[in-house]
């Protein structure tokens, strides 16, 4: 220990003595500083990596019953046999048709590419043992993509075809950014060649749809046609396409006879050109548009990104047409600029705050010399952030605005130990050294604790939110390390030049008179208090463990929220129409919705995405699966607070107004749940949870603070069931995928083939006119369908019996387990949790039935999985305290009783959380870790000086205990008034995900001043008391203080 003591000594002194050379090396860090703030990664938050997938697995003309028992329960079983897959969090919907599975992933988010790639490969070998009629299984694990910009591409006099041939340009364009991953091009209508078939003719000659799209298809295949071989050739045989244009597909003939007769397809059909029926439609504020979504490949500076895009932007517009107009709908790099220098602003508000509160509260040399050491150690931790890849986000910008008031601890304690060495006599630059030889063990073993303190988090907390902490130790360990080594290198120097003597200044000023009135009346105060508490200690204990049972009683009262609502110039509304419900009519509600929309002054813009859902713009809303009954809008608005005004105005407005729809206004937030209240109620009777999931239902609908309350079985859909006849189907030779085809291609259209223009593909579609939105059910019993023998066509009726049906739109199993979800949201400004509380209580007296159980997803199954992690997390950094305190005190004792007193912060963080109304949430806990740091270095300061007054000066526990509290209450004050002070912009800015933070920490700091500086030194004496009965001693005079020496109070030991 004295070689490593005689090092920082040495070390100490060539700083000083080639101060010319640290000062070189300080310029060029603050200069790395200032060049990372430039030049470094700037994101809104950390990159989220999103470890769920989607897998959807196509079984056309198969019911809702048929679709879950042979795709989804095996889907699930096979995914249930993977350790990688979460079992817990995988959900299978079977539809008609379709079967759609979400799940989740419980290996760490840098394999996720490697474990979807095996999970693919596992499903290629799996479909095989699928029923055949399952077309395709499709795997999307793409949910990290967040959509950098959106830009709406619309024209008053442009068609379809030519729109997209200005979107194409412009992602070509928008390809030559290097960071660029992805244009993807959203809205655009397609052509196609329509053949219309007039069906009673085609039967007439006994052609069935099927045969002629066999006729069509198989006409078109490109097939081997032999080499042509000879002693002094080899030629490859090509057969040219028979059908290149309109004109050819209409004269080709479909029949003919033996006596040379020939029908051709016009003869029974009309051709026409034309754009396909959509099955999505895009507009942007009425008109319609072409969408473009543009993505940003990870890691890498999104404001610059932006100022690519908008480079480009620029140059397309100077070649586009007048009537072209480009709008932005979305656009990220701007939040994140606005984002990141609101909180650089912030950043540099309580720098300025932390500096003032130093000059107002310490003289002025002292103060001018701790406080350089923040504007100083802030650009060099972002040096540090550059060098080692981190981004400039909101998480290490609050990391950053934190730490504030802790780096200027290390400069005063070393100032402090240089006053104490000056007024003995010992020269500045012998004080300067031995001051930092002696305190350097112990100022680097705080740091290193505090530092150390929040890094088990990273490791412990799991999903998202481990992704948005995941920087922020290291930020604070920057930024405490760097504030130790100025401490150790730099103010030594400082202190050697500008403060030569122990004496006060001997100019009085305003500011100086003000701290004599200050601390003078706080000493009185603090005297007046202390002698109170000592002469009733048993009163003075109860209180510190009254104010922590209030704290924890306030804790257990209020609401958690890990994560808040997002405040955002933006919300969306989702759309949703009886399944049944077709593109026509989804437009009509969204178009009246939006266009009520547009009439509120507060609203700039709405795009729509009828059919299909937004691209993912923001982090954790996820676009809603396509379907015809469907619709998404984006509605920008002038502010963030013309957001909040309209949706406490008008949500309930909207929710209600289309009897035939179901209308959601959606505010944007960082909890990543598609509904924050979700019942479950499970069971295998669904007759049973559909009966107790409708109560619950009911209920959660006459609750004022919920809105948009659906559930799974919110939706039944007809059917149209055809039972074979067996025997006369065998008899005739009708077989199930025939009739299929024949009905699908009289129904909804069978693709013929394909014609090639230059670089375009136009498909060739079949149509009939027999079934249309006018026919009833008997028009399927009088549809004909082949049979085995040629040219013989049947009725329907003749082999199947037709019967309407009613089926449940969609089938939910979680967890392998069959469910329904009871779901809703949140009115603006209602708590979740209250919510929750009132429906459980509802369920206490609800009848549920024997085999069904009731569970609760949305937010609270976040919390539930979320919350042991951080409980542990804060566990961990507890511990890691205790054992530092174990090493510096080598007393079980004071390191217990340090650690529990620190439980004294408790109230003050918990009542701001209280006074602002604010949830606990995964910001506050941060703030809280923060917290008990901040008070077990107080603790530390206190006790410390205790165990020297007794054990190197000889006096009695009682004595020691109220002399430590005295001697360290200005200290303690003045470190809980910069660290409180310095966080005050996190609560004037207003923003519900870092408010909590700066709540706790300020209210903590500030009001447990009172409870530490009163309730330590009390708990000291009557833990220790004992000591005196066994070892007596005399208590000697305490020299006084000389009121002439500038007094520099240390906050650490």
């Amino acid at each position: 220990m004295e070689q490593k003591k005689g090092l920082v000594s040495k070390i100490v002194r060539g700083a000083i003595e080639h101060n010319n050379i640290v000062r070189l090396f300080l310029v060029l860090l603050i200069g790395g500083g200032i060049l990372g703030l430039v030049n470094m990664n700037k994101d809104e938050f950390p990159t989220f990596e999103i470890k769920q997938g989607l897998i959807a697995a196509v079984y056309p003309g198969a019911d809702v019953h048929q679709v879950e028992e042979e795709v989804g329960k095996p889907l699930e079983k096979l995914l249930f046999s993977m350790k990688e897959i979460n079992r817990k969090n995988t959900k299978v919907v079977s539809k008609d048709g379709i079967c759609y599975v979400y799940t989740d992933l419980t290996t760490p988010a840098d394999k996720k590419n490697e474990i979807w790639s095996k999970i693919r490969l596992q499903l290629e070998t799996f479909r095989q043992t699928l029923p055949p009629g399952v077309l395709a299984i499709v795997v999307l694990d793409d949910f990290s993509d967040l959509t950098s910009v959106l830009i709406a591409l619309e024209s008053s006099d442009k068609g379809y075809v030519e729109m997209k041939e200005y979107a194409d340009d412009l992602s070509d364009r928008l390809r030559t950014i290097p960071e660029l991953a992805n244009a993807k091009i959203i809205g655009t209508q397609s052509e196609e060649i329509a053949v219309n078939v007039d069906m009673d003719r085609l039967a007439a000659y006994g052609i069935s749809p099927t045969s002629l799209m066999l006729e069509y298809q198989t006409a078109g295949i490109q097939a081997l046609g032999g080499t042509f071989t000879t002693d002094y050739t080899s030629s490859p045989v090509h057969i040219q396409k028979t059908i290149t244009d309109e004109q050819e597909l209409a004269d080709k003939i479909i029949w003919s006879s033996t006596d040379g007769q020939a029908l051709r397809l016009k003869d029974v059909a009309t051709i026409v050109r034309r754009i396909k029926d959509p099955t999505s439609l895009v507009t942007y504020n009425g008109n319609t548009a072409i969408v473009i979504s543009i993505e940003m490949r990870p890691d890498n500076n999104i404001v610059a990104f932006g100022k690519e895009v908008d480079r480009v932007l620029a140059e397309f517009m100077e070649d586009a047409p007048d009537s072209l107009k480009v709008s932005r709908i979305t656009d990220q790099p701007k939040v994140v600029g606005d984002s990141v220098w609101s909180f650089l602003r912030d950043l540099v508000i309580s720098m300025l705050v932390v500096i003032f509160v130093m000059l107002m509260l310490f003289p002025m040399r002292s103060a001018l010399i701790a406080s350089s050491g923040v504007p100083v150690c802030t650009a060099i931790a972002i040096a540090l952030m550059y060098m080692f890849g981190i981004c400039l986000n909101t998480v290490s910008l609050a990391a950053l605005i934190v730490v504030l008031g802790m780096i200027v601890d290390d400069s005063i304690i070393t100032m402090d130990g240089y006053m104490d060495h000056l007024g003995r006599g010992t020269s500045p630059l012998d004080a300067a050294t031995a001051s930092a030889q002696e305190l350097f063990s112990p100022m680097f073993m705080a740091t290193f604790a505090i530092s150390a303190m929040f890094f088990p988090m990273t490791g412990i907390i799991s999903g998202y939110l481990g992704d948005f902490v995941a920087t922020f130790p290291w930020v604070i360990a920057f930024s405490l390390m760097t504030s130790l080594a100025y401490a150790v290198l730099v103010v030594p120097s400082l202190e050697v030049r500008f403060i030569k003597t122990a004496q006060k200044e001997s100019s009085e000023n305003i500011i100086t008179r003000f701290q004599n009135v200050l601390f003078n009346g706080l000493q009185r105060g603090y005297d007046f208090m202390q002698d109170k508490c000592f002469r009733h200690p048993a009163l003075t204990i109860f209180s510190g463990v009254a104010a922590i049972a209030l704290g924890l009683l306030m804790f257990s009262r209020m609401n958690i929220q890990l994560m808040p609502m997002a405040a955002r110039p933006v919300f969306a509304v989702e759309v949703y129409l009886d399944p049944t419900a077709g593109l026509d009519k989804t437009a009509e509600v969204a178009d009246s919705l939006a266009s009520m929309l547009r009439k509120d002054s507060r609203i700039t813009s709405v795009t729509e995405f009828i059919g299909t859902g937004t691209p993912r713009f923001h982090c954790t809303y996820s676009p809603i699966l396509p379907g015809k009954n469907v619709a998404q809008l984006i509605v920008n608005t002038k502010s963030n607070r013309a957001t909040e005004e309209f949706l406490k105005e008008c949500e309930d407005q909207y929710e209600h107004y289309f009897p035939e729809a179901i209308i959601h206004v959606k505010q944007m937030d960082y909890q990543g749940v598609a509904s924050p209240v979700e019942v479950e109620v499970f069971g295998e009777d669904y007759g049973q949870i559909q009966a107790v999931a409708d109560s619950v239902k009911a209920y959660m609908a006459g609750l004022d603070m919920l809105k948009w309350v659906h559930s799974d079985a919110d939706w039944f859909t007809p059917s149209v069931s055809l039972e074979l006849d067996g025997e006369e189907a065998m008899r005739l030779g009708v077989n199930r995928t025939l009739m299929n085809l024949s009905l699908a291609g009289e129904m909804n259209g069978l693709r013929l083939t394909s014609l090639r223009e230059g670089n375009n593909v136009i498909p060739v579609n079949l149509y009939s006119d027999n079934i249309n939105s006018h026919s009833a059910y008997e028009d399927i019993s009088n549809s004909l369908v082949p049979t085995a023998m040629p040219g013989v066509m049947v009725p329907v009726r003749q082999v199947a019996a037709v019967n309407p049906e009613w089926e449940p739109a969609s089938l939910t199993r979680i967890d392998g387990r069959q469910v329904i979800v009871v779901g809703a949201d949140m009115k603006f400004g209602k708590s979740q949790p209250t919510a929750v509380k009132a429906i459980k209580k509802y369920l206490k007296t609800a009848d549920i039935p024997e085999g069904v159980t009731v569970k609760f997803g949305g937010l609270n199954g976040v919390n539930n999985q979320m919350g042991p992690e951080i409980a542990l997390s804060f566990i961990a950094a507890v511990m890691i305290l205790f054992f530092f305190l174990l090493f510096h005190f080598r007393k079980i004792s004071l390191a217990v009783l340090t650690l529990v007193l620190s439980t004294l912060c408790l109230f003050g963080a918990f009542f701001g959380l209280w006074i602002f109304g604010l949830d606990f949430s995964m910001t506050a806990v941060l703030g809280l870790i923060s917290l008990v740091g901040i008070i077990v270095r107080n603790g530390i300061l206190m006790f410390e000086y205790a165990e020297e007054l007794r054990f190197e000066q000889g006096i009695s526990v009682k004595e020691a205990a109220e002399l430590a509290g005295k001697r360290r209450m200005r200290p303690i004050f003045l470190t809980s008034c910069t660290t409180a002070l310095g966080v005050l912009p996190m609560i004037i800015s207003g923003d519900l995900l870092w408010m909590p933070m700066g709540v706790v920490i300020c209210f903590g700091t500030m009001l447990s001043v009172i409870l530490i500086t009163l309730i330590m030194p009390v708990s000291y004496w009557q833990i220790f008391r004992g000591a005196d009965k066994k070892n007596p001693v005399p208590s000697p005079e305490i020299p006084p203080q000389d009121d002439n020496s500038e007094v520099v109070e240390p906050v650490e030991a």
